[in-house]
């Protein structure tokens, strides 16, 4: 019986020298192979990228987010950095080395996220984008695979609508228990975000001249909700009026409570995610046809002002936008529903016989 023997290949070699002057090898079966895969290196040499080394893409990845995003951005930015690479990014391509991926794999996941939403698309590529271009300026890749051409598709996020005068009242009569009324009230009437009225203290609140000062935040994690003076921007720290009816509800809350918090939980402290995400069905619940959150209330309050005849730069100021812009984009979907209100009630006019 023949005996099959294995085909002996003659390897040939090349070395180049590196800036640190060392030497790095390169074999090859042909040289052909050979000439191509020393030219391929020293083009990648002399756009300064380091060829010697191993660097993976996931643990570029968690550098990248200790030492450019971590000390920077609030924990909630942080949480959606972590979802995007963990949930998309990192099982694709973790494994790699930074200066093997092709723009053919960048394609490749954005292809798979095909029936994702805008945002989703959008945070995807805005990472991948910032760690290989910050590969670049750390000599890692001589060019980010991710295609400047490369744009996230995907439905958009549907524009929020605030709530109507009916809406809103209806919720403050049906919801009946205390917590959840009491953000509710506060949201419809001072227009805080989510964590300001979370983080609100009895003492930020001044009865005699019936304002709030708005000065603390809460960032409410998994375990543990931190509260600080930390807030979402610098336009953040306002202070904003007391409505009749406010005022009067949370009086009546203070003389009752124990906690330094004017929402908090039986142990007196700010609410934590489950007990917040119990709190909001009480409220969601009531209006079980209509897409409510807790922005959504914020809307609705800036809506109220835009409809009470507040010019934006006071509109502004009490929504604790940093830009006129955030506020205008408000104005500009506020105006264009009014103006479509107005003009189908014209048509009825025009159309109506006598």
């Amino acid at each position: 019986m023949a005996t099959k023997t294995k085909k002996k290949y003659t390897y040939l070699t090349k070395a180049i020298q590196m800036p640190d002057g060392t030497r790095k090898y390169f074999r090859a079966k042909t040289q052909e192979e050979l000439d191509e895969k020393v030219l391929k290196a020293q083009i990648l040499v002399n756009s300064g990228v380091d060829i010697c080394s191993e660097e993976t893409f996931g643990h570029f990845a968690q550098m990248w987010y200790d030492l450019y995003k971590k000390p920077y951005l609030r924990e909630n930015s942080l949480i959606a950095i972590r979802y995007a690479l963990n949930q998309y990014i990192l099982p694709a391509i973790g494994g790699y080395r930074l200066r093997d991926i092709t723009p053919m794999q960048i394609q490749a996941i954005m292809a798979g996220l095909s029936d994702k939403s805008n945002s989703v698309q959008s945070k995807v590529l805005i990472n991948l984008r910032s760690i290989f271009n910050t590969a670049q300026e750390n000599g890692l890749v001589a060019k980010s695979p991710v295609s400047n051409m490369l744009k996230p598709g995907g439905r958009k996020t549907p524009e929020k609508e605030a709530l109507t005068v009916q809406e809103s009242n209806q919720l403050l009569k049906r919801v009946k228990n205390t917590r959840a009324k009491t953000f509710l009230l506060t949201a419809l009437h001072t227009g805080m975000r989510r964590g300001e009225i979370v983080g609100l203290q009895w003492d930020d609140i001044d009865f005699e001249a019936k304002v709030i000062h708005i000065r603390h935040n809460a960032v409410i994690g998994r375990y543990e909700t931190t509260v600080s003076e930390d807030m979402k921007t610098k336009a953040g720290k306002r202070d904003v009026p007391l409505s009749e009816e406010l005022e009067l509800w949370l009086a009546a809350r203070k003389k009752t409570s124990h906690s330094k918090y004017v929402i908090a939980m039986e142990n007196h402290k700010p609410l934590s995610k489950s007990s917040y995400r119990s709190m909001w069905k009480l409220i969601e619940r009531e209006l079980p046809d209509t897409h409510v959150t807790a922005h959504i209330l914020r809307h609705t309050y800036i809506t109220r002002l835009f409809e009470g005849g507040l010019d934006i730069k006071e509109i502004q100021y009490l929504a604790g936008h940093s830009t006129v812009d955030m506020t205008l984009r408000v104005y500009t979907h506020y105006d264009r529903l009014s103006r479509n209100a107005k003009t189908a009630e014209k048509v009825r006019e025009a159309l109506r016989t006598a």
